[in-house]
C-alpha cells in the first residue's frame, strides 16, 4: 500500500496539528495514502497488528515532535519513551529497523532531539534531517513537506493503457479485391439485367439507362456537397463541426444522423424501381448496400460504446492515428474537468491532466504530420474504404451502361454501333472525372482542417496547461531548506 504514517502521541499541542497535517496530506495524496491511527483503523481491529503491518507497508514515516516530546511521562512519572512498550517509541524502531525514510516534524519552538536523551534503539533518529513546521507559517511550511514527499512517496494512481486496436489497414488486398469486384460488376449487372428476357427493342423503357444517369447525377450531387462544404458554407461547416466533435458521440449521432437516413431512402427508391424491371439486378443493389450499411452502423454502434467507457476511464491513452474528432472530444473532456476543480488539486488530479496533456499533445502533432501528406499516401492510408467505395460505384455506372448498349447493338453497324457503344466509355470518363474531383475537393479540405485543428488545439492545449500548473501551485519543486542543527 506505501504511503506515510503519521507517529505522533496524544497533547493538547500535538494532536490538533497533527489531524490538521492529516486532513492536507489525504486531500493531496489521497486518504489511503496517509495512516493515522484514529482515522485509518476499523472498529474492532487488532491495533498492534494493524500498526506493526502500517509501519513495514509505509515509504515515510513523519515523527511529530512538540516541544514536551522528549519529557512526556506516564501517570508513575515514567518517561514514555523508556518504557518498552511505548508504541511512539515502538513505531520509530520498526521504521528504522525496516530501512524506511524517517522524518522528525518539529512543531513551533521543539528542539531536535540529541542523541544522548534517545533511547539507544531510536538513537539514529537524532541524525535524521528535521521539517520544522510553525503556527504562523503553517501553510509554507506544510506545502514545502508536501513536495518533499512528492519524492518519496510513489504516486498511487497509473495511467490506463488503451485497449483499443490501432487500425488494420487493408493494404493491397482490398486493391486486388476491389478490380476482381469491378470486374465482376461489369460482367454480372449486364447479364443479370438482359438474362431471360427478350431483347429491347429501341422504345422500350431504358431502365439501365435511368439507373446510370442517376448513378452519374448522385456522383453530381456529392460533388456539389463536397464544393459548397469547401466553398460558400465552409465557415458555418467548420464552426458546426468543431461543435459537434465538442460533444459526446451520442448527441453528435443524433445531430447527424439525417444524412445516411437520407441515402438510406436513396437507396431504398432505387432498389424498389428496378424491382419491377430487373429483380436479379434489384438483388444486387440490395446486397450491395447491406454490405455498406452493416459496418458502418456496427462502427457507430461501437464509437458510442467507446466514448461512454473513456470518460468512466478517464484519462486513458490515446489510440494511434486517432482521428480528428476523437482527439478533440478528449480535449473537450480534460477542459470540463479541470474548470471543476478547485486549487491546490490532488496529486492523482495532476498526475492525471499532467497525463492527458501529453498523449493529446502526441495525437495533435500526429494530425500536423497527416497535414502534409501527399494525395496518394492519404488515399492509401485515410481513405482506403471510401476510394475502394468510388471505384466500384464507377465499374457500376459503366455496368449498367453496357447493360443498356449492349442489347441494342445486335443489329447496329459501322458508325452507329461504335457511337452507341462509346457511351460506356463516356459514362466512365464523366464518373472518373466527378469522382477524382470530389477526392481532390475532400484532401485539399480535409488538409485545410487538419492544419487548422493543430492551430486550435495547440491553443487549448496551452490554455488548460497554464490552467492545471495555476490549479497546482504552490509549485511541486522540492525547496532545499530544512532545519540546520
Amino acid at each position: 500500500m506505501g504511503g506515510v504514517f503519521i507517529n505522533y502521541r496524544r497533547s493538547p499541542r500535538a494532536t490538533p496539528a497533527v489531524h490538521r497535517l492529516r486532513e492536507r496530506l489525504g486531500r493531496h495524496f489521497g486518504d489511503a495514502q496517509v495512516f493515522l491511527d484514529t482515522s485509518s483503523m476499523l472498529p474492532g481491529n487488532r491495533y498492534p497488528d494493524d500498526l506493526r503491518r502500517r509501519v513495514h507497508e509505509c515509504e515515510v514515516l513523519l515523527v511529530t515532535i512538540p516541544e514536551d516530546w522528549l519529557e512526556a511521562r506516564d501517570p508513575s512519572g515514567q518517561r514514555c519513551l523508556d518504557r518498552a512498550g511505548d508504541w511512539v517509541r515502538h513505531e520509530i524502531e520498526l521504521a528504522l529497523a525496516a530501512g524506511k525514510t524517517v522524518i522528525p516534524l518539529l512543531l513551533d519552538a521543539a528542539e531536535p532531539p540529541s542523541p544522548e536523551l534517545l533511547p539507544a534503539s531510536i538513537r539514529d533518529l537524532s541524525l535524521r534531517q528535521a521539517h520544522r513546521i510553525t503556527a504562523d507559517g503553517w501553510d509554507e511550511a506544510v506545502e514545502e513537506l508536501v513536495a518533499t514527499l512528492e519524492t518519496l512517496v510513489a504516486p498511487e494512481w497509473v495511467p490506463i493503457p488503451s485497449e483499443e486496436r490501432p487500425p488494420r489497414r487493408p493494404g493491397r488486398l482490398l486493391g486486388w479485391a476491389t478490380g476482381l469486384l469491378s470486374a465482376a460488376l461489369c460482367v454480372l449487372v449486364p447479364w443479370a439485367a438482359t438474362a431471360g428476357g427478350p431483347a429491347p427493342e429501341p422504345g422500350d423503357d431504358p431502365a439501365a439507362l435511368l439507373l446510370a444517369l442517376a448513378s452519374l447525377g448522385l456522383m453530381g450531387l456529392v460533388l456539389g456537397a463536397v464544393l459548397l462544404s469547401c466553398g460558400p458554407v465552409r465557415r458555418p461547416v467548420q464552426a458546426w463541426e468543431r461543435d459537434l466533435q465538442d460533444a459526446t458521440q451520442e448527441n453528435y449521432l443524433r445531430a447527424t444522423y439525417p444524412v445516411p437516413v437520407f441515402l438510406l431512402l436513396f437507396a431504398a427508391v432505387v432498389v424498389i424501381q428496378a424491382w419491377g424491371r430487373s429483380p436479379g439486378f434489384a438483388v444486387v443493389l440490395m446486397l450491395g448496400t447491406c454490405i455498406a450499411v452493416g459496418p458502418m452502423a456496427a462502427r457507430f454502434v461501437r464509437s458510442l460504446k467507446q466514448d461512454r467507457e473513456r470518460w468512466v476511464r478517464w484519462p486513458e491513452a490515446m489510440p494511434a492515428a486517432a482521428p480528428v474528432a476523437v482527439v478533440r472530444r478528449e480535449i473537450a473532456r480534460l477542459d470540463v474537468r479541470t474548470q471543476g476543480w478547485n486549487a491546490p488539486i490532488r496529486r492523482e488530479q495532476r498526475d492525471q491532466a499532467r497525463f492527458a496533456l501529453g498523449e493529446l499533445a502526441e495525437a495533435v502533432a500526429a494530425q500536423g504530420r497527416a497535414a502534409e501528406r501527399g494525395r496518394l499516401l492519404w488515399l492509401r492510408e485515410a481513405q482506403p474504404w471510401v476510394f475502394s467505395g468510388y471505384v466500384l460505384w464507377l465499374a457500376l455506372t459503366v455496368a449498367l451502361t453496357l447493360a443498356w448498349t449492349l442489347p441494342l447493338g445486335g443489329g447496329l453497324e459501322g458508325w452507329d454501333w461504335a457511337r452507341l457503344h462509346a457511351a460506356p466509355v463516356a459514362a466512365g470518363a464523366m464518373g472518373f472525372g466527378l469522382s477524382w474531383t470530389t477526392m481532390e475537393c475532400a484532401y485539399r479540405y480535409q488538409r485545410r482542417q487538419r492544419r487548422m485543428f493543430h492551430t486550435e488545439a495547440a491553443r487549448r492545449l496551452a490554455a488548460v496547461e497554464a490552467r492545471v500548473d495555476t490549479l497546482s501551485s504552490p509549485s511541486r519543486t522540492r525547496l532545499v531548506t530544512g532545519t540546520k542543527r
